[in-house]
Formats: structure tokens, sequence, C-alpha cells
């Protein structure tokens, strides 16, 4: 076992990682005491979930790419894993509502195809979607950009700047209603850009350990002075500071938070991890299925904050299980064809 973290084992554990930050997000989205300090600790900061599988996100797309340069398969894998559970979902919940007359048949398709809502402002539970398919979508161009010039690798400070203009400086600041995927960028830029020292580190070319007790110190002090700042920003200062800024100490929050997860599950037996490794599988299924489908008719029945979340993780874990189980065989199927 080893005695401090490995930045290789942010590869070795990433399902197990995406597990943490789905349960995380789904945490988030359970209404809770608005005073109650498991309540923030726990869920009111869960929003930090995006960002992890953000991070780790773009430390598989190094892989991915490096492995096979080539747009056609990039774009091919990367659809083929988003979409089709995408529509299935999206079908479901946006045809309804076209039917009762509440949206266009323009806007059906828009939201249905391209997450039309994020676009003109209106933030709904899928917002993700969108802004994942635009990362994916410009995530070989930076790659194929890094990789010819190391000093591009600085593009994740760029972008914590681009925040802070579309946020104080008139011309731009139309953008800010998109606020939650520009707020994303760098963190998403900052993944890929360690994709390249995860990868190096699995082959061994180099002691990816961070030095011993003083790695872990340092790692303890970053995270419990991250978390001190989002607790405080969560715990009545909400609506008194622009929303970027609490995403922007997501970063260091997020980064070691997985690191000290990575030590952790090196001492944790494989029942503890087999868990958060299929959660982490179905991710995107999760993700989908658990705000609209069940937890707002769960809502209704009242049983309050841990109840209410372990009875949608438990329904959505069976549901988003079945639909990977049922998406994978088609694909199986239509590959052999």
């Amino acid at each position: 076992m080893t005695q401090s973290p490995d930045i290789h084992d942010l590869s070795r554990y990433r399902s197990e990682l995406m597990g943490i930050a789905m349960i995380a997000v789904m945490l988030f989205h359970v209404v809770g005491p608005q005073h109650d300090t498991v309540w923030y600790c726990i869920a009111r900061c869960g929003n930090i979930g995006v960002d992890i599988f953000l991070f780790l996100s773009g430390i598989g797309l190094w892989y991915a790419w490096t492995a096979s340069p080539s747009l056609k398969h990039y774009y091919k894998r990367r659809l083929l894993r988003i979409y089709p559970a995408w529509l299935l979902f999206a079908c479901i919940f946006y045809i309804p509502i076209y039917m009762d007359g509440k949206e266009t048949l323009a806007e059906t398709i828009g939201n249905v195809l391209i997450g039309w809502r994020l676009w003109v402002g209106h933030v709904d539970e899928f917002w993700f979607i969108p802004t994942i398919l635009v990362f994916y979508l410009v995530a070989p161009f930076y790659m194929m950009l890094i990789r010819r010039w190391q000093a591009w690798r600085w593009m994740p400070v760029a972008a914590i700047m681009l925040c802070v203009l579309i946020e104080y400086w008139p011309p731009l600041h139309m953008l800010s209603l998109q606020e939650i995927l520009f707020s994303r960028i760098p963190i998403f830029l900052l993944g890929i850009n360690a994709g390249k020292w995860v990868k190096t580190a699995e082959n061994k070319e180099q002691d990816s350990h961070l030095p011993g007790k003083s790695g872990m110190g340092m790692l303890l002090l970053i995270f419990m002075l991250s978390a001190m700042v989002c607790i405080n920003f969560e715990d009545g200062l909400r609506d008194h500071f622009p929303m970027f800024l609490e995403r922007m100490v997501y970063i260091p929050l997020g980064i070691s938070m997985m690191l000290l997860l990575c030590w952790l599950f090196n001492h944790v037996p494989q029942w503890v991890l087999r868990p958060l490794a299929l959660i982490g599988t179905v991710s995107l299924e999760l993700y989908l299925v658990h705000v609209n489908f069940v937890l707002y008719p769960l809502r209704k029945y009242e049983m309050g904050f841990w109840l209410t979340a372990l009875s949608m993780i438990a329904i959505s874990l069976i549901i988003a299980w079945l639909v990977h189980q049922i998406l994978s065989l088609i694909f199986k199927k239509w590959n052999k064809k």
C-alpha cells in the first residue's frame, strides 16, 4: 500500500471517483434543512461533483486522443457514449411538455438535439449535456495545440480571466447567461493537462508519489482551506457573490479531494470500492434520470432529506443500470453487424 497519494491513481480509481462525484451531485439536488451543518457540508457543496467529473473526463480524453489521434474515431466514441442515453431521456421529458403546449415544436427539437434551453439562458437539470458536448467538440484542438506548443498549457489561467471578464466587462456580460458553462472551462482544461502527467506516471517514466508526510500535509491544508471557503459561501452568503467565484474554489477543493480519496481507496477493501465503481460506470444515466424522473415524484411524500436521498439513489441506480445494459447490448449487436 502506498504511504502517500499516487498521481496514477487518478486513472486507476477513475470509476470510483466518478461514483463519488455522482453521489455528491445527487445529494446536492435533494432539498434539506437550510441550517443543518451536515446539509451544508455534504449536500450544498455537492455541486463540486460536476467539476470532479470534468477533470476526470479531461484525463480520459488525453488517454483516448494520444492512443488514437483521429477526429472521426474520437467524435464517434464520444457521441455513442452520450447521445443515445441523452436522446432517450430528453424525448421522454421534453415531448410531453410540447404536447401540453408549453413549448413550440422548434424549441422542443432544439432541446432534444442541442439542449437549447441552456443557450437561451434557462438552466434546467439537463444543462450538463450541452456543456459536455461543447467541451468534447473543442477538446481535440486543444490537445493538438498543447502537444505542439507546451506554453498553451497555461490556457486554464486564460479561462479563469475570461470568467472575470464575463462577469464584470459589459461587452461580454451577455455571456453570463451561460456562466454555468464558462466557469467549468478551467477545470476541464486542467484535466486534459493532467492527462499527460497521469499517463507518464502509469508508464513508470517518473516517480508519481507526492513526497510522504509533506505531500499529505499540503493536500490536507488545501482541502481544508478550500472546503471552509465553500461551506461559508453556502452558509448564508449565496446570492451575495458571483457564482463563478465559488467554482474557482472548487478547483483546489476538487483536485485535493480526489488525491486524498485515492489514498483512502488504497486502504479500503474491494467490497467498498465495487459499488462506487458501478455508480461511476452508469454516472451518465444516473445524471439523466435522478432529478426529473425520480426525485421530483419522491418529494411529494415528504420523507425528509436522508430517506429521500437514499430512496432516490436506489431507484435511480436500478433504472440507470437497466438503461446502460440495454444500450450496451444494442451497441454490441450493431458493432457485430
